[in-house]
């Protein structure tokens, strides 16, 4: 459980990377943002990609995600965010998401660049902030959940 500390500092982080991303010339028609906590790579064989708060209009959101890890160098530390696009209604994030490169290869299996899009019309673009670590699937389907659970 978060602290509400933990929640202020989580908030500011996010507002950071939304206002960062505005000045970087990020795509206009993003109206939320995923931010994931950083995660320091302990095996090359990757880490889950499990819970994350979304920064949607004034109001942040703990949202647990199933289907998604990171892999790549060990000792790394990454941090993974996401753009949220065509969410306008708060619900319509909750639901299975499908998973598509955002530019794939034959060969490739994960990215540090990944679209998710649910059949409501919302859409997230998943990145690393390190070239080295890439995102994958587990499957087909990626599900986003609010709340951590117990």
């Amino acid at each position: 459980m978060m602290t509400l500390k933990s929640i202020k500092q989580w908030t500011g982080a996010a507002l950071a990377l939304l206002i960062a991303a505005g000045a970087s010339g990020a795509s206009p028609s993003a109206v939320g943002l995923l931010a994931f906590e950083p995660i320091r790579l302990k095996e090359a064989s990757g880490a889950k990609l499990e819970r994350a708060i979304l920064t949607y209009g004034d109001e942040v959101y703990e949202v647990r995600v199933n289907g998604l890890g990171i892999g790549g160098a060990a000792g790394v530390t990454v941090t993974v965010t996401g753009d949220v696009h065509g969410l306008t209604d708060l619900m319509d994030l909750e639901g299975i998401f499908v998973t598509a490169l955002a530019d794939p290869s034959e060969t490739e299996v994960s990215t540090d660049d990944l679209w998710i899009e649910s059949d409501r019309g919302v859409r997230i673009r998943l990145r690393t902030d390190h070239p080295d670590v890439a995102i994958a699937p587990g499957g087909d389907e990626v599900s986003l959940l609010f709340g951590w659970g117990q």
